[in-house]
């Protein structure tokens, strides 16, 4: 009943952890005072997102953590703003040009993506579990029961001589 309690636990533990999803872009010294870009590809050339300055660390809302590195910046996500799907990370160019450091899939929730596959795996075993659980449990309970049953050695002598085979042959004997 504990392992059955301890999946329970997890699972629903899994439900609510948190994950963030990370993506490093390095850049070269010549892009260090450009605007930084975080954008959903739309298509092989283009994407669609968010500018943000050097010295950000929260954005769009706190789904995005920003730190800063010395030659590069890692975006950390919790859900991404416009769905899963391939994000970028790069520079805003002097011409409004983004110039492309990294690139990466990105899920709407990691934990319920994981999830989705776990949950099958998971859930068909519960059942098994309770059963051998129950089952474990009645094997444990019959067993001291019925060692507590046993009746102790004298008790098995004591039956022994009450056999017909003993008390038939006292009461042959005859008087003269």
């Amino acid at each position: 009943m504990r392992s059955l309690n301890l999946i329970m636990l997890l699972a629903v533990g899994a439900c609510e952890a948190v994950y963030w999803q990370t993506l490093t872009c390095p850049y070269e010294r010549e892009h260090e005072s450009l605007l930084r870009v975080w954008c959903r590809q739309s298509s092989t050339d283009c994407c669609h997102g968010l500018t943000f300055s050097q010295s950000a660390h929260i954005v769009d809302g706190g789904k995005l953590k920003v730190t800063q590195g010395s030659d590069t910046f890692t975006v950390e996500v919790l859900e991404p703003s416009h769905g899963e799907g391939v994000y970028w990370c790069g520079v805003l160019d002097k011409n409004d040009t983004i110039i492309k450091l990294a690139e990466g899939y990105f899920h709407s929730s990691s934990v319920a993506y994981i999830w989705s596959f776990t949950r099958w795996i998971l859930l068909p075993l519960l059942p098994l579990v309770t059963i051998f659980t129950n089952v474990c449990t009645r094997t444990t309970t019959k067993h001291i029961s019925k060692k507590a049953e046993e009746p102790f050695e004298d008790a098995a002598v004591s039956r022994a001589l009450e056999d017909s085979e003993y008390v038939n042959a006292a009461s042959s004997c005859e008087l003269e």
